[in-house]
């Protein structure tokens, strides 16, 4: 059972993301796929290139494609020691809490990231 984690590989906040989720993940369920890359766009046609940039995507071993705070959500259950935070993530009323909070970071994660534009400079704040 694989997942594959689109993550935007020229966010600071984001490639800190893959690396923990590379650390975390013992049991090796999760590729991590740059949403800017050509391989991305050719397995994932289905996910624009725009969609990929405004929040992480995670595409389960099913297809099932996850967004946002689901798609946290679902990284957090695929790794045994935050499975806890995960399940937090289960209870009704939470995702809908999240999601929120999720959509300002995203919006804002090159301004978290302490650069107002991404390493090479491709990317934009929104």
């Amino acid at each position: 059972m694989t997942y594959t984690m689109l993550y935007d590989g020229n966010c600071r906040i984001c490639c800190q993301q893959a690396q923990m989720v590379s650390e975390w993940d013992e049991h090796h369920r999760i590729e991590l796929l740059d949403a800017n890359s050509p391989a991305a766009r050719e397995r994932f046609p289905q996910i624009s290139h725009a969609e990929a940039m405004e929040q992480l995507h995670v595409i389960g071993p099913d297809g099932t494609i996850y967004r946002g705070a689901a798609a946290a959500r679902e990284l957090l259950l695929q790794l045994p020691a935050l499975r806890g935070v995960g399940e937090l993530l289960r209870l009704p009323g939470a995702l809908t809490l999240a999601q929120p909070l999720y959509d300002l970071v995203a919006r804002n994660r090159y301004l978290f990231g302490r650069s107002a534009t991404c390493d090479d400079g491709t990317c934009r704040t929104r």
